[in-house]
C-alpha cells in the first residue's frame, strides 16, 4: 500500500469504508456503557492482599 499522495491514500480509505458499510459492517459502534466491576473486584482484592501482608507483619512480631 504505497501511495504517492495523501489525496490517493484518502480516496482508497474512503473505497474501504464504502465497502465496509455495503457488506453491513459498523465502523464506529456507539461506546459501551461502563461498568466498574472490575474496578471494585480488584480494589477489595487489594484490600484482602494488604490486610493479609499486615496481619502476617504483625504476627511475626507477636508473642503467643
Amino acid at each position: 500500500m504505497s501511495h504517492d499522495s495523501v489525496e490517493a491514500h484518502l480516496a482508497e480509505m474512503a473505497e474501504l469504508v464504502a465497502q465496509a458499510e455495503e457488506l453491513g459492517i459498523d465502523l464506529w459502534p456507539e461506546s459501551k456503557p461502563v461498568r466498574p466491576w472490575a474496578k471494585y473486584a480488584l480494589a477489595s482484592f487489594m484490600i484482602i492482599m494488604m490486610l493479609s501482608w499486615v496481619s502476617k507483619v504483625m504476627f511475626r512480631f507477636a508473642t503467643v
